[in-house]
């Protein structure tokens, strides 16, 4: 009888010290099993299936447009610069592409009398300028070449680098006689482009996107 009683305790206590990691085991069990559940139940807002975050940001659409712009000139170069800054296409949103190289050109505009064409050329070089050329044909006669480029953004930047030594007349755009070029425009607001077809003067058409962009954008 004693003996049994001996057993008998020492089952009850071991069983007292096994008891809270018994519980602790299986809560943390509980927890582990149902983690998702918690958290939806917490933060319901934050885990709802479907919720989207209310600071997401849209997805910006990029839309296009390719003008192709025929017997390109000085001037309707510049007209078309006055329609893209209308339209809020201005600052390298649009680009032109010719099928000749060097398509672009600096120049000083025509002068026709013979004593105002010795006074440029003298300005022309004291401002350190060595390619000049006399233009002698064409509707650009009697104006001169101050250098040829391959693309419009080095165009702009010679011409701006001439101001600042002080020939102010100077200026950039295709060369005489490109014939037709095509004028790519993409824009993030189709509003800007719809805008800028709708102004395109009956020289300029709108045309497959192929055009201003032979492999793809």
């Amino acid at each position: 009888m004693t003996r049994f009683l001996l057993v008998l305790n020492l089952v009850a206590l071991v069983a007292g010290l096994a008891w809270p990691y018994l519980v602790n085991l299986r809560t943390a069990s509980l927890q582990e099993f149902n983690a998702g559940k918690i958290r939806v139940w917490s933060q319901p807002a934050a885990y709802k299936p479907g919720a989207k975050a209310a600071d997401s940001a849209k997805p910006v659409v990029t839309t296009a447009l390719c003008v192709e712009v025929s017997e390109m000139s000085q001037a309707r170069f510049q007209e078309v610069g006055g329609l893209l800054k209308t339209a809020g296409l201005e600052g390298g949103a649009c680009s032109y592409r010719f099928d000749k190289e060097l398509a672009w050109w600096v120049f000083w505009p025509p002068e026709y009398e013979a004593a105002r064409r010795d006074k440029v050329m003298k300005s022309i070089q004291a401002a350190g300028v060595k390619d000049v050329m006399a233009i002698t044909q064409g509707a650009m006669a009697q104006a001169y070449s101050l250098g040829v480029f391959t693309n419009e953004t080095q165009a702009n930047q010679y011409r701006d680098t001439l101001r600042g030594k002080g020939l102010d007349k100077v200026e950039y755009g295709p060369r005489p006689s490109m014939g037709t070029g095509h004028l790519g425009c993409a824009a993030d607001e189709a509003g800007k482009l719809a805008g800028l077809k709708a102004s395109l003067p009956a020289w300029a058409k709108a045309v497959e996107e192929r055009m201003c962009w032979p492999a793809g954008r």
